[in-house]
């Protein structure tokens, strides 16, 4: 999985956790269209770019159809979740167009850009096939270990936050926030829906 940016170097993985969540609003979404083949979720963060690439393999066929979006985001303004919920918003829509077409639809092969949520995503198509990919990678000495990465032990999202204890607060009410409704904000989910995009938005 290559990233859009040309700067986009050092890389940290989503949390497993977080990535097995965001397969299961797929799967929640999609379950209609999921009946013959697998999910495969990709995810990283980079300095300045968020990077999300959601296959679907289908059983018995080499090629993988993936639906890849990229975001800038800023680490000052610590919006990474935010990001990755546009991120996936903007793959579900593009997987529901490919689904209802019987993937009859032609996306852009090569990063291009569109308007989001008030936002610039960018979107990509790509028939990469993860498994061999990654056996190519290795072949190739560029496996995970030989790649620019951060340490793993580390929550790419938790570190994506403003760390409230450094955060200068005059008021004590001003730090207490409500668990519940923080986790929720964090919490992969599709915002508008699995909702097929006009093809004007996506070609």
């Amino acid at each position: 999985m290559q990233p859009r940016l040309k700067t986009s170097k050092k890389w940290t993985a989503f949390p497993k956790e977080y990535s097995e969540q965001i397969e299961g609003v797929f799967k929640e979404n999609f379950a209609d269209y999921l009946t013959n083949g697998k999910l495969v979720i990709e995810g990283r963060i980079y300095p300045e770019e968020i990077l999300l690439r959601v296959g679907y393999h289908k059983d018995g066929r080499i090629r993988q159809a993936n639906f890849e979006v990229s975001m800038e985001y800023c680490q000052q303004k610590q919006d990474a979740v935010d990001r990755i919920h546009n991120c996936i918003d903007a793959a579900a829509s593009m997987m529901m167009e490919y689904f209802e077409t019987d993937g009859e639809v032609e996306f852009p092969r090569k990063w291009q850009e569109y308007p989001f949520n008030g936002q610039s995503i960018f979107l990509q198509y790509s028939t990469v096939n993860t498994d061999l990919e990654a056996q190519a990678d290795a072949l190739l000495g560029e496996d995970e270990k030989a790649l620019l990465r951060e340490e793993e032990n580390e929550d790419a999202l938790s570190r994506a936050h403003v760390d409230e204890e450094l955060s200068d607060h005059d008021e004590d009410d001003e730090m207490i926030e409500d668990d519940e409704d923080e986790q929720e904000s964090k919490s992969p989910r599709m915002f508008g829906g699995p909702q097929k995009k006009k093809k004007d938005d996506l070609h």
